[in-house]
């Protein structure tokens, strides 16, 4: 069985802000006891720095098939970096027609992104320009200041992706990650 992470990134919020809000979203899911610290970490075992708390089965969509443990960890991400969804990738679909973008160029623009701010982008096909994020799919790849990855949770709910993303900020974006 392979490792897994949910990552539900930010896509707007500055270098700046990425620390203090990271802060206040820590905050927040430790007060609601989704997350708890992390007292033993190991670096191979437990990196993270947060564990699954005593409430954390009200962030997932559904544990009648989990054998009681929710997840391994969960990091909050300060700093600007590509979230991807490892092996399983496969290009964004234009939001306006769903028409997929051409791999090569979107690997381009990603290292773009990286290194600058968010590209433009219009499809090729239907000829609306949309910032690069807003090309979406559950195996793409965006580029964040502001991050939280569960690792090997079961899918989250609805309900608490939206909660997150309240905290988060206005342009958040789901990634599933196989390891």
């Amino acid at each position: 069985m392979s490792d897994s992470a949910i990552i539900v990134a930010e896509l707007t919020t500055s270098a700046e802000e990425a620390p203090a809000r990271a802060a206040a979203v820590a905050d927040w899911l430790l007060d609601q006891r989704i997350i708890q610290p992390n007292d033993q970490p190991d670096p191979l075992w437990w990196p993270s720095q947060y564990i699954p708390g005593p409430a954390a089965a009200a962030a997932v969509r559904d544990l009648r098939h989990n054998t009681g443990l929710i997840g391994d960890g969960i990091d909050i991400l300060d700093h600007r970096q590509v979230h991807d969804p490892g092996g399983n990738y496969t290009p964004p679909t234009c939001p306006n027609c769903t028409t997929p973008f051409d791999e090569d160029a979107h690997i381009t623009l990603i290292k773009t992104w990286l290194d600058r701010t968010e590209p433009l982008v219009t499809c090729e096909n239907c000829a609306t320009a949309t910032l690069l994020g807003d090309w979406t799919g559950p195996w793409a790849i965006h580029v964040a200041n502001l991050a939280v990855r569960f690792h090997n949770w079961p899918p989250l709910s609805d309900t608490f992706i939206l909660e997150l993303g309240d905290r988060l900020g206005p342009r958040c974006r789901l990634i599933h990650k196989r390891i």
